[in-house]
């Protein structure tokens, strides 16, 4: 096969990947989807897909976890941990989408906030916190404001440097940074060792619409 025939075929590889996506979007089709048994071949391509299949079913894991029950089936189907890789090893796409999948799964769920933090996620959301891939969104801010909501977790967080990055977004993020900073480093503040630290960084604690904001 030749180079443009192989490039052709990853395109296409790439788009079909991305169709459940695309369909999960709508809050009937993710019922639909899991209902189906679409959940496990979603988590196996997520697992061990090409690069393509990775990031597409990245994506619509990100978008069935909108729904609840899906964010408990996915759990149960072993899809954290292939997600935890793509945010740590992945490319620049993949780690953008498993991020934000992992923040639809922290979301209201404290079984998933566990799960994730032993499974190696923290450390892999500040880097990408820290750094300018996978920040479209807010996807690594935001999960780890939702998995800030666990108390062993805001200390994991300070641990792996996760304190400073979000510092930053909150300062000089785009708005959508900024806000989902904002909350993370609230959630964050519930320990006292970590606020000590927000202050140590010049991050005052301000009333702004229920949140914080830089003084």
């Amino acid at each position: 096969m030749g180079r443009a025939a192989a490039q052709r075929g990853d395109r296409q590889e790439a788009e079909a990947a991305g169709a459940p996506a695309t369909l999960a979007l709508n809050a009937d089709n993710q019922v639909a989807i899991a209902e189906a048994g679409g959940i496990a071949p979603l988590v196996a391509l997520a697992r061990s897909g090409t690069d393509g299949q990775k990031e597409g079913a990245a994506a619509a894991l990100q978008n069935l976890a909108a729904n609840a029950n899906n964010r408990v089936a996915i759990a149960r189907a072993g899809g954290i941990a292939p997600l935890v890789a793509l945010a740590r090893d992945g490319t620049d796409g993949q780690k953008e989408e498993a991020a934000a999948a992992l923040r639809n799964l922290a979301d209201g769920n404290a079984d998933n906030r566990v799960a994730i933090a032993e499974a190696g996620g923290i450390e892999p959301l500040v880097a990408l916190a820290r750094g300018t891939d996978g920040q479209k969104g807010g996807g690594p801010a935001a999960a780890l404001g939702n998995l800030a909501a666990n108390a062993d977790n805001t200390v994991a967080i300070a641990k792996a440097g996760g304190i400073a990055p979000l510092v930053a977004l909150a300062r000089g993020g785009t708005d959508g940074q900024k806000k989902v900073a904002a909350v993370a480093l609230r959630n964050l503040s519930c320990n006292s060792t970590n606020l000590a630290a927000m202050k140590d960084l010049g991050y005052g604690k301000k009333s702004f619409i229920g949140g914080w904001t830089v003084p």
